[in-house]
């Protein structure tokens, strides 16, 4: 599973990574960014079903850091205003890595 995490982490990275190159095939870009943080959110909230109270540690703009449950981190993915300001997609990465 977390292998799956990090293949989702890398595509929402790319993807995000080259929006500007694909101007004609925005709505669907944006729409593949939701749907996969959508997905990895799900992918999370499978693990926590499995390991509750497994959290993720991130980091705010204001440089603190911060814990939140899996469960929270899924409901984060759903608000793109959350996953930049946590910059969430890198920390969940981080977090799969240490566990694959």
């Amino acid at each position: 599973m977390y292998s799956d995490i990090l293949t989702m982490c890398w595509s929402i990275k790319e993807v995000n990574k080259n929006l500007s190159d694909r101007e004609p095939l925005m709505d669907y870009t944006v729409r593949y960014l939701k749907n996969a943080c959508s997905r990895l959110g799900e992918m999370l909230i499978h693990i926590d079903s499995q390991s509750p109270g497994e959290e993720i540690s991130v980091r705010d703009r204001g440089g603190r850091e911060r814990r939140f449950s899996l469960k929270e981190i899924a409901k984060m993915l759903l608000d793109a205003k959350k996953v930049i300001e946590f910059n969430l997609i890198d920390n969940i990465e981080s977090w799969a890595r240490s566990k694959a």
